[in-house]
């Protein structure tokens, strides 16, 4: 922040110190109220008030970090508009310029003046591709109090006409007179974050100041200032993720196309002795690369198959576990006929190295029996013999993987779109 610079009020000798020097054009005296004009060299009274200070949830000289930027609280106006009262706080930082703070009914507004002005009529207007509906009509409102420094000249009894928009907790406000008029976009904030950021509420011990910067209220108020996220980017958002997505998807499938298959049968004897087959052998290219084992079965019911693999490398002797089961069920009970399970399974190699590998299974084929239940369907006829087609792929897609990816992708601009639409709503 810019050190301060100090001068005596004509009015009843009080020492003010002007935060933001260079900037300001005005600066009510915190003693005795009296308007001054810090641009004149004399220090000119404009007007003068004498009275008590003002005591102000926010005073001025407080500092507090909003939106990761450090503010001073350097003026203070109390205004009306015949039907109602709100306190406005300036902010200020010599790099970030103004802000505004509002205070309404228990209720506060962050405020950024807005350069790019929104277009429309009387009953809504348009901004950032985003519109906003008319709150009231227009109104005349009036300052009544000034506290602190300006970087315009405003003394009290000073009026303009009003005017607000809403979405959701996002407000634009336009304030016009005969010379100009000047747009604010406004965002609420909890009252108790921010008078804990300015110092002024209670923090449990060994606890840090809090900000504004709740990670909901970061995101849902953030990209709402003006130089924050418009309703484009979200849009842009989007799009990237859908093409990284798109893109990755290929990229996958280039590297998990299989490049060479083996199949084989085995016939095994329900609760019989386990079998062992070799269903071929694979040769592996690429330096890693998965390979898919799928097994099928004949028909049958209350029954499982044990499937255990072993890829063997020809030259190494080294071999790479994995298991699956096939096994399907079906009964009735209380509730009436169930099924569960399948006659498929498929089992992933994840990584297997470059090389030649005979793929050898071990299987065995078991009956479930349990007395309380009854199957619907006969479920003791199954044959006491099950064949198992086995298919051993070079390839393959993880798509747990891709799955994870795309919560990764979509989920940030999924957040924002959520948080923008309780807003709304």
């Amino acid at each position: 922040m810019t050190a301060a610079h100090s001068i005596s009020c004509p009015s009843c000798g009080g020492t003010i110190a002007i935060k933001a020097a260079g900037y300001s054009v005005t600066v009510a005296c915190q003693y005795c109220g009296s308007v001054l004009d810090v641009a004149n060299p004399d220090v000119k009274v404009i007007e003068e008030y004498h009275q008590a200070a003002l005591s102000l949830p926010l005073p001025i000289g407080s500092r507090g970090t909003l939106f990761d930027v450090e503010w001073e609280v350097v003026g203070y106006l109390s205004r009306s508009d015949g039907a109602a009262n709100w306190s406005e706080y300036l902010l200020f930082n010599p790099y970030g310029g103004y802000r505004w703070l509002v205070h309404a009914e228990g209720d506060w507004q962050y405020g950024t003046m807005l350069f790019d002005q929104p277009d429309g009529d009387n009953d809504s207007v348009t901004w950032r591709g985003r519109r906003f509906t008319r709150d009231y009509p227009p109104a005349a409102t009036t300052t009544d109090r000034v506290v602190g420094e300006f970087y315009w000249r405003v003394r009290a009894r000073d009026t303009v006409q009003a005017m607000t928009y809403s979405r959701g907790d996002e407000t634009l406000s336009v304030e016009w007179s005969a010379d100009e008029s000047n747009w604010t976009q406004l965002v609420r904030v909890h009252e108790h974050d921010l008078l804990v950021a300015f110092g002024r509420a209670a923090t449990p011990a060994g606890s840090r100041p809090a900000r504004v910067n709740s990670f909901m209220s970061r995101m849902g108020s953030r990209y709402q200032e003006a130089d924050g996220m418009r309703e484009s980017d979200l849009s842009l958002m989007f799009l990237l993720a859908a093409g990284t997505s798109i893109l990755i998807l290929l990229i996958m499938a280039a590297f998990g196309y299989g490049t060479s298959s083996v199949t084989n049968s085995v016939q095994i004897t329900v609760d019989g002795p386990e079998q062992s087959a070799t269903v071929g052998s694979l040769t592996i290219n690429r330096p890693y690369q998965f390979v898919t084992v799928t097994a099928s079965t004949t028909d049958f019911t209350n029954r499982w198959v044990d499937l255990d693999y072993s890829l063997v490398n020809r030259e190494t002797q080294q071999s790479i576990e994995a298991s699956g089961t096939v096994e399907y069920y079906a009964g009735r009970d209380s509730d009436g006929n169930w099924t569960e399970g399948s006659h498929q399974t498929t089992t992933k190699f994840a990584g297997v190295p470059r090389g030649t590998y005979d793929i050898v299974v071990d299987t065995s084929a078991h009956t479930w029996s349990d007395g309380t239940y009854q199957s619907a369907s006969s479920p003791w006829s199954a044959p006491e013999s099950i064949s198992v087609y086995i298919k051993a792929d070079a390839g393959g897609l993880i798509w747990s993987n891709y799955i994870a990816l795309l919560v990764g992708l979509f989920g940030l601009p999924g957040l924002i779109a959520w948080y923008r639409s309780r807003g709304e709503n």
